[in-house]
């Protein structure tokens, strides 16, 4: 993680689906913000309960509770960010925080820190996510060879949660799974999409820890992927 901390507040606030609430944030000190990052992620900071200003000291005595995000855009002029939050699921400082986030809110966002998918020159890859890390995953799209076979997993609870992605190359295909059951669901949607490949991917996954866990086994033991080509990024 980049160790510059910038001071922001929210610019915009859009539910754009269900479970998700898209929040624009940035200010003047995101001008040397870089243009580049789609995808990667950042630290966001967030006021102690029933304070408006927020701890940028990451050594303070009392410092602020700050949960990562990927960036969805930045704001080619201005560097501002756009970050999904997921809300309507569970309860915690980051979703109550983005459930009763308006404008002119006040917040700190760390970083960028680095991608955790920097290989970019594999000719198969399959990249599995949900809600949290499907930004992760419109960034990759965007940066994954055009010639390369792309197959693209993502469960979501509700099928009004499928948004739209930055998919540009035919053979970079987005499969939306709506299920409440991934635990299931997901990893039958793997085995069939690997039994029926004719080589072993790079696998990127980005899921509740212990479908990580569950996945990476599956990927290792059953269909033989080397570990140096499965990336793993685990929540809660």
């Amino acid at each position: 993680m980049g160790k510059k901390i910038r001071r922001a507040h929210v610019i915009s606030t859009t539910q754009i689906a269900p479970h998700l609430m898209r929040i624009v944030v940035g200010s003047e000190e995101f001008e040397d913000f870089p243009r580049d990052q789609q995808g990667a992620y950042v630290k966001v900071l967030f006021p102690h309960e029933g304070q408006t200003d927020v701890e940028l000291d990451l050594k303070a005595d009392n410092p602020a509770v700050r949960r990562s995000y990927t960036i969805r855009e930045i704001d080619s002029q201005s560097g501002a960010i756009s970050l999904d939050f997921v809300i309507n699921q569970h309860s915690g400082i980051a979703t109550n925080w983005a459930k009763r986030a308006k404008v002119g809110d006040n917040i700190g966002i760390a970083g960028p820190g680095p991608k955790k998918l920097s290989d970019f020159s594999q000719s198969d890859y399959l990249l599995l996510g949900d809600l949290t890390s499907v930004n992760a995953i419109n960034g990759y799209l965007q940066k994954l060879p055009a010639s390369a076979t792309v197959n693209a997993i993502i469960h979501v609870p509700d099928k009004q949660d499928i948004i739209e992605l930055d998919v540009t190359h035919s053979n970079h295909r987005v499969n939306w799974l709506v299920s409440e059951q991934p635990n299931t669901d997901l990893i039958n949607t793997v085995i069939a999409q690997l039994s029926q490949s004719h080589t072993k991917p790079l696998v990127f996954m980005a899921l509740e820890s212990s479908l990580v866990r569950q996945t990476n086994t599956l990927v290792g033991e059953r269909f033989e992927i080397e570990r140096e080509n499965i990336v793993c990024s685990a929540y809660w």
